[in-house]
């Protein structure tokens, strides 16, 4: 399992944008009973892998680096 912080710097995604794909019910996510943290499973690294390609061919269009 992957906290929102750990995927967003892992997948070079802002975490707004993986918060918003959790809300949307895009990917898949879990709150921890103890700890209330949202956790992405595995499961989820292929989207969050098209999703970081997405934003890497976008900044690459626009000629800049990602910034999270």
């Amino acid at each position: 399992m992957l906290s929102v912080r750990e995927a967003s710097e892992r997948f070079k995604v802002p975490k707004a944008t993986i918060y918003e794909y959790i809300r949307d019910g895009r990917i898949r996510a879990i709150r921890h009973p103890l700890s209330r943290r949202i956790l992405i499973p595995e499961s989820e690294i292929p989207k969050l892998q098209a999703i970081s390609d997405f934003y890497a061919a976008k900044a690459a269009k626009e000629g800049e680096e990602v910034r999270l």
